[in-house]
Formats: C-alpha cells, structure tokens, sequence
C-alpha cells in the first residue's frame, strides 16, 4: 500500500477528537471531495499515531457499503501544524445519528422509528461483514461513529482506530471503546470479541431512540465508575419506554450481560425488527462537480412537526451556505478553477518538499520511544505502527467524548 500521490487543499475543519482533526478536503486534479483526518507528528504523542496507523491498516482492507471507504492516507507538512499523518476518507455530508438524534430531542421530539429501523439495519450490516468477512471487531460502535449519506435511511460505520482483528493472537487485558457503550467483558479488562459490538449496537438504538447516552443518569467523566457498574453489576440500560415491541424485543437480543446469550449480527439482520425492504444504498457526491446538481434542502421547519432534515444541524448548515456559493463557482468556471481562498490550505506532501529524511532509517522503520514504559513502535511498510516485537497494537482505553486512543501495555 502506498500512499497516497494527492494534490489536494485542506478546508475547514468538520470534526476532532481528542488528537485527530478531521477536515473538508478538495483534490485539486480530479476535483474530489472527501474527508482527511490527520494527527500532527511532531507533539503528537504515541497513543494519537498508533490510532491514526491502526485504522489505517484495518479500513484499507475493508470493502463494504457500510462502512465508509477508504481512499488513502500520506505524510504532509503544513504551515500551520508542520508534518501531518492524513487519513483520506469518503466524505458523508449528513453529519452522525449522534448528531440527528441530539437535534430531535433539542425541538421535543425523537427520530421515527422508520429512521431508527433503517439505520440499525445499516450498521448491523456492518457488523455483519466485519465479523463473518473481514475478521474485525470494531470497539466502538456508538452514534458518533455511524455517518449519514446523502440519501434518507443511509448510514455508514466510521472510526477504526480502535477496531482489532479476531484473530489477534495477543492475551493481554484490553480495554477499548467508550464506556457507557462499553460491553461488560470489555469493561472487565477481557479482549473484545464479536458479541461486544453487538452490546454497543444496543446502546446505540437507545441513543437514536432518545437523543442522550445510555445510562443517562451516569456523568461520562465518571468512566471509572461506569466501567465497574457496568463490568461488575448486574444492571442493563434503560429501555426507552416509547420504543415498539419488536424493537426491544431487539434490544433485548443484544443487550445480554452474557455474551455467549447475544444474538450474532447475521442473526439480527432476521429479527423482525430489521426483516423489511432495505433502503438502497445510493452514492455520495465524490467530486465537486457532481455538487452543483446536489439538491440542497434549507430545512424550514414551520413549527407544526418535529421533522429535522440534515442541514438542520450546525456543521451541515455552514456546508450548505458555503458549499452552494463554492460549487457554483467552480461549475461554472469555464474550465479554470480558481482554488485561491482564504478558506482553503495548501498541503503538499513530504516527498514534494525534499525533507532530509534518512533513507536508511525510512527502510528499517521510523521509531518512537513512550516516555512511561520505553517500549518501541515503528512504521511498518504499509504506513502503519507496529511494536518491535512485530505483535499487534498494545492496549488502548478511548474514554468518553474523546477520539480512539491506545496505550502501551
């Protein structure tokens, strides 16, 4: 896997975690639009480029219209940031659930249960694949991670810096994820497996039910704490009380404190509660072009319904004001487009640049030593990082509300 040869601007940030920015990005040669998510190399710490390298490695062999596609990754250095490590993504205008389901609950209302349906088939779609196919297990499925297409009912699952292979060898203890979607033998220190995802995607339609986090009545910054409760106790989350039948008699298939009693994703893809018409699955607008004949909704609420569009959102709203003024200029620019703004940032790669890079030390590997434990990690030949030992990513805790991060054993 090489990287990426891109000509391509950075825009404005979309999205951040607690060591990645995820921004707009325009290739300057095809005219594609699409997401880069980068970690700055230089203060970033081992956790930021162990994440950004491991999703690397896993989403570039994934192939699925569930899960949002890869596209490449490269080494920049910029003005602002200096040398970046950039992830380029699919770009998904349509925001998270998290997003959408947040927005309903802040006018009184929820998602439709038709809304609910379709974008649990989706991600268990996703699951499906990942687990039976690909032999990945993804450690944190949860709102956030689940991006919303053009189209209505389209959802793709994101985020893989935490995602582990099946069959990874490593006995260690890990702890990975997102508390409060946290399956309990996550949360008790054993190694995620396919059921844990399964749990996640429980709380996950909780969240798209109600807008808020399962286990609301638990603060996130008590991860600690919840993760005890939830490893230890012998409580489930709350069933949103409003939800039909069927649908928590599908929750009640993922949310088993044995995980051994979880029904696998193929099994929920036949549960009555998904067991309908699919929504077909439509392409996103990849190039700049395509974006003029977008069909752009202002999302206009008369105050008589709780029906939210997209651009009902923060994020989504200033893409469409700036997206409709951007792309009807470059579609009717007769052929000479015209990429200076004060919007958009140069990046070129590291190659470009002649940086003094020792091509002796670029073939055994790049090394980073972790101040706390002094273990080594270096890139392997596909971009990623690996320990020296050749074993895979050590253990990384994601707490609430921050990016997927690992630490050294």
């Amino acid at each position: 896997m090489e990287p990426s040869g891109r000509n391509w601007v950075r825009g404005r940030p979309i999205g951040s975690g607690s060591f990645a920015t995820v921004s707009l990005a325009l290739d300057r040669s095809q005219g594609e639009v699409f997401a880069v998510k980068s970690v700055a190399l230089n203060g970033a710490n081992l956790a930021a480029i162990l994440s950004l390298s491991n999703e690397i490695r896993i989403l570039s062999s994934l192939r699925s219209p569930y899960v949002v596609q890869y596209l490449g990754y490269d080494v920049s250095r910029e003005a602002r940031s200096g040398a970046c490590r950039n992830l380029h993504l699919e770009y998904l205008p349509g925001g998270s659930v998290a997003d959408l389901s947040a927005a309903r609950r802040r006018k009184g209302c929820s998602m439709e249960e038709a809304e609910v349906r379709s974008y649990t088939r989706c991600v268990t779609r996703a699951l499906c694949y990942l687990h039976d196919v690909a032999g990945v297990i993804h450690c944190d499925v949860k709102g956030r991670n689940v991006l919303l297409g053009g189209a209505a009912g389209v959802a793709k699952l994101a985020d893989f810096g935490a995602a582990v292979r099946i069959s990874g060898e490593d006995g260690s203890s890990w702890v990975r994820g997102t508390p409060l979607w946290m399956a309990p033998e996550v949360a008790r220190g054993e190694r995620p497996r396919p059921e844990s995802d399964v749990w996640s995607l429980g709380c996950t339609v909780i969240e798209m039910a109600t807008g808020a986090q399962p286990w609301p009545d638990w603060r996130p910054k008590d991860a600690a704490e919840a993760m005890f409760r939830i490893g230890y106790g012998d409580e489930l989350p709350e069933f949103p009380p409003l939800l039909i039948e069927v649908a928590r008699d599908f929750l009640d298939k993922c949310l088993r404190r044995d995980a051994s009693e979880r029904w696998t994703a193929e099994q929920l893809l036949q549960h009555p509660f998904l067991a309908e018409a699919e929504t077909p699955m439509e392409e996103t607008p990849r190039g700049v072009l395509e974006w003029a004949n977008l069909e752009f909704h202002d999302g206009v609420d008369d105050g008589e319904n709780c029906s939210v569009s997209h651009s009902d959102l923060s994020d989504s709203t200033d893409l469409v004001a700036s997206g409709r003024e951007r792309v009807g200029e470059l579609a009717s620019c007769g052929g000479v487009l015209a990429w200076e703004s004060d919007d958009w940032e140069e990046v070129r790669r590291v190659e470009e640049l002649n940086l003094q890079w020792d091509k002796a030390e670029e073939e055994r590997g790049t090394f980073w030593e972790c101040p706390d434990c002094s273990s080594l990690g270096s890139t392997d030949e596909h971009g990623g990082v690996s320990e020296e030992e050749g074993d895979d990513l050590p253990s990384g805790t994601r707490c609430s509300e921050s990016s997927p991060t690992a630490t050294c054993p």
